[in-house]
């Protein structure tokens, strides 16, 4: 692997954590429920239109579960318990 190659790797990788931290810079405290929700609903989205190859390390249909079920425990967390 070149440098250039595994600079472009690396930046990849920086872009993602880019990503990730404005998202977290705009919903606050509600950064895992509305990433979670977002994927669930793009990812059952994307099914229905045929798609049945993923990049998240989590497979299908276990990535889809795995959402679903974290949207779901964060949003018992944040506003049904007390």
């Amino acid at each position: 692997m070149t440098d250039e190659a595994r600079g472009e790797r690396i930046e990849g990788w920086a872009f993602t954590f880019c990503k990730a931290a404005f998202l977290a810079l705009i919903f606050e405290r509600y950064t895992l429920l509305a990433t979670a929700a977002l994927a669930f609903g793009l990812y059952v989205t994307a099914a229905i239109y045929g798609v049945r190859e993923w990049r998240c390390w989590v497979k299908p249909p276990w990535v889809t579960i795995a959402m679903g079920v974290i949207a779901a425990w964060q949003a018992y967390g944040l506003f049904f318990q007390r």
